[in-house]
């Protein structure tokens, strides 16, 4: 559920946004445990939008990217060292300042997210402290490269990087915990699989003894390391029956050594960890949704207890979309009855489809064809049609329902963009390259109609998923 946001702005309405922030907490799954005043409830707000949730991510990105291109890269377009040019090499402070504009937006980050929190449940966070810790590693190491002139050898922060990454998600969060728990419980396996790798190493190593015609040891026992390694490959299976072979050959005897092996560690050790693993990660799972659980019924009950204070009980409505504009003209009435209905979009997207069919069509009709021989002209004409149909579409749109009302759809926002680009690219191309003509081909064209039959896949089929998700 969304609300509408005029009511917050009122100062007499602060019981309202707190209720509000509440019930969103509650819809995500976050604890209430925060500042609850008039202005750090919008900067709360404001920090979980989806504008800073996706800048920050953007940013994590940004920083984990920065080492394909950073000294020394292997970053080329191709892996064969005979034809693989020097790598270049960016200059000294450029990716050192793109990393510190980085490290500013963690820093906001972080204390932005302290002081909403507050200092008592910032003492309890550690994954707060080992940020605050990340991020004061990260610029004394950025600084003492700048000293240097970027000739430093060791860069400790390109080690702290995955941080940022785990810091930021949730559920990365979760498996590291899980993973702390699950350790301590699956130590006492683990010991007894090394107890019986080494237990039958050594009997192996008796068993098979330096003899003559002994394949056994020749392959397989010469000495601890490779007995270790040849009964460890066996509790994987992947050397069965090949490493027992060279015995069985002299004695069928010699393969209860292995069958006991197998059978106590492959099938017992090892579906004994396997268990415990899944029990350790479904019980946290279990408790994962507890909790989650228990912070949604904390949110709810506390935006009620907000609402009822004072004796006052507010009714919160759900958000609505902008009103439609209103005309006097009765064709511009029509045109809007008509272009806001439900079925405009269903005929959109079939007129999207259409178009993925005619530039398949001519695909495989040119695939059979030389550089030379084809022509682009038909190519360019239905480009030109469907581009047309696709501006008209999103102008009759915003006619019928105005601009605020237009873009209060995301269905509409991701149209509009994929119209837009078509467009932009269009002109380009004409601008470049002139108007069509028949028998027209221009090499260089490719990439422009690789891009712009790409725009038109995604036309059609994130269209189509969006919608839905917003229906």
């Amino acid at each position: 559920y969304y609300f509408a946001a005029e009511p917050l702005l009122l100062i007499d309405d602060l019981y309202l946004q707190q209720a509000v922030v509440f019930i969103e907490d509650a819809i995500q799954y976050r604890s209430i445990n925060h500042r609850v005043d008039a202005n750090s409830l919008r900067l709360y707000r404001w920090y979980y939008s989806r504008i800073w949730q996706w800048g920050l991510g953007l940013t994590i990105a940004v920083v984990l990217m920065l080492a394909f291109i950073e000294r020394p890269s292997s970053f080329s377009y191709t892996s064969d060292p005979r034809f693989r040019p020097p790598p270049w090499e960016p200059p000294c402070g450029l990716t050192e300042g793109i990393e510190i504009v980085c490290l500013i937006i963690f820093a906001i980050d972080l204390t932005t997210k302290s002081y909403l929190i507050g200092w008592d449940e910032f003492r309890k966070c550690k994954w707060l402290i080992a940020y605050i810790l990340a991020i004061s590693a990260s610029v004394i190491d950025w600084t003492l490269t700048l000293s240097m002139y970027c000739d430093q050898n060791l860069r400790v922060r390109r080690l702290i990087r995955p941080f940022f990454l785990l810091q930021n998600s949730s559920l990365m969060k979760k498996t590291l915990k899980c993973i702390k728990r699950t350790l301590p419980e699956i130590a006492s396996v683990i010991l007894l699989l090394a107890l019986h790798l080494c237990l039958f190493t050594m009997i192996g190593m008796l068993l098979f003894a330096k003899g003559e015609h002994n394949g056994e040891w020749e392959a397989y026992f010469r000495d601890l390391p490779t007995s270790l390694s040849s009964l460890l490959v066996l509790l994987t299976t992947a050397n069965n029956p090949d490493v027992m072979i060279p015995a069985y050959s002299l004695n069928r005897g010699y393969s209860i050594f292995f069958i006991l092996f197998s059978w106590f560690g492959t099938y017992f050790l090892m579906n004994l960890l396997t268990a415990i693993i899944y029990n350790q990660f479904r019980g946290y799972l279990l408790m994962s949704v507890q909790a989650s659980i228990l912070r949604r019924r904390l949110g709810v009950r506390a935006a009620f207890e907000v609402m009822s204070c004072q004796g006052r009980v507010f009714i919160v409505s759900p958000l609505q979309h902008p009103p439609k504009p209103e005309y006097n003209s009765p064709l511009l009435q029509r045109l809007q009855l008509v272009f806001s209905h439900y079925y405009v979009v269903i005929v959109g997207n079939a007129v999207a489809l259409a178009n993925v069919m005619c530039i398949c069509t001519i695909l495989v009709l040119d695939s059979e064809k030389s550089i030379a021989e084809r022509d682009d002209y038909y190519m360019e004409v239905i480009n030109c049609f469907f581009i047309l149909y696709y501006l008209m579409e999103m102008s009759l749109k915003i006619l019928a329902f105005g601009w605020r009302g237009y873009l209060s759809y995301r269905n509409n926002i991701f149209d509009g963009l994929l119209t837009v680009c078509l467009l932009v690219l269009q002109i380009t191309i004409f601008a470049t390259y002139r108007l069509p003509f028949p028998k027209w081909l221009v090499s260089s064209l490719r990439p422009y109609f690789s891009l712009n039959k790409y725009i038109l896949y995604k036309e059609i089929v994130l269209k189509d998923g969006a919608h839905l998700n917003i229906q």
